[in-house]
């Protein structure tokens, strides 16, 4: 089975209940706000609660691109080129791309990339009054072509710095940037987006992982770890103070015990 479909079933009883799609999403992102520290701004990139700003409208647009199956372009052709765009780093002062855009990747004067360890976000900037039809987008195996129909003019082009699922390739406009998502054809960290561009420190990447993809123990820890924090702000006691009580009543209930018949709950635990 699917692991996606795994809470199919569930999560359809809660659309049911909710009756119409924003509800349910008011719903979700509703849980998001109260249980997790999904919308808590993090202090620091390494910091352990919280996301970086702008981080959570990027996983957010991740997943929705990820699942969209509309405008993918899977072209064979590969048009005759023109010389090689440069890649010049973008001024800090005058980008229009976000922090989230460039996460584990990079920005240019004319178009930003992100990564995780399966797939590659990039954001390219459009001339106004730009349309789907103006463009002709080629995505192939390990290469990226990005052009103006009517002009020929290349926006981005270059080989891939690894192999992608070109099939799997998505792309749409939004607000005068063209969006394109790619998936990894393998679990690589990406040190470029194309061959042509500066090199990355990898060192430097945030190499995380999303929670699914962890083993089931690291699972289970952080299980364990979000069910405490919520007994902690709740009052009550953690797993591990609720095994410490179980030791202590066993052995206030052992027989010769001088302190038999002392109620364990009681006993103050730190």
């Amino acid at each position: 089975m699917n692991q996606s479909a795994v809470y199919d079933e569930t999560l359809f009883s809660i659309l049911k209940e909710c009756k119409t799609l924003p509800n349910f999403l008011n719903i979700v992102f509703g849980f998001l706000k109260r249980r997790t520290d999904f919308y808590c701004l993090a202090t620091d990139i390494n910091s352990g609660v919280g996301l970086p700003e702008g981080w959570a409208e990027y996983f957010v647009k991740q997943e929705f691109f990820r699942w969209k199956s509309n405008d993918v372009d899977t072209s064979e052709t590969v048009p005759t080129l023109e010389k090689p765009l440069s890649h010049s780093p973008a001024n800090e002062n005058t980008s229009s791309f976000t922090t989230s855009e460039s996460y584990n990747g990079a920005t240019y004067d004319n178009y930003t990339w992100s990564q995780t360890i399966n797939d590659v976000n990039i954001v390219l900037k459009l001339p106004k009054h730009v349309s789907s039809k103006d463009l002709q987008v080629t995505i192939l195996t390990q290469k990226i072509i990005v052009k103006m129909k009517k002009s020929n003019t290349n926006l981005l082009e270059g080989d891939l710095c690894q192999k992608i699922k070109h099939n799997d390739a998505i792309w749409s406009l939004d607000n005068h940037k063209l969006d394109i998502h790619l998936d990894k054809a393998s679990e690589i960290w990406w040190d470029c987006l194309v061959t042509s561009e500066p090199k990355l420190d990898l060192s430097k990447l945030d190499c995380s992982r999303p929670f699914e993809e962890l083993t089931e123990e690291a699972q289970a820890k952080i299980e364990e770890l979000t069910w405490n924090q919520e007994r902690k702000r709740m009052g009550l006691l953690t797993s591990e103070q609720l095994q410490l009580q179980q030791k202590l009543n066993q052995g206030l209930n052992a027989e010769g015990c001088p302190f038999k018949g002392i109620d364990p709950k009681t006993v103050i635990i730190n």
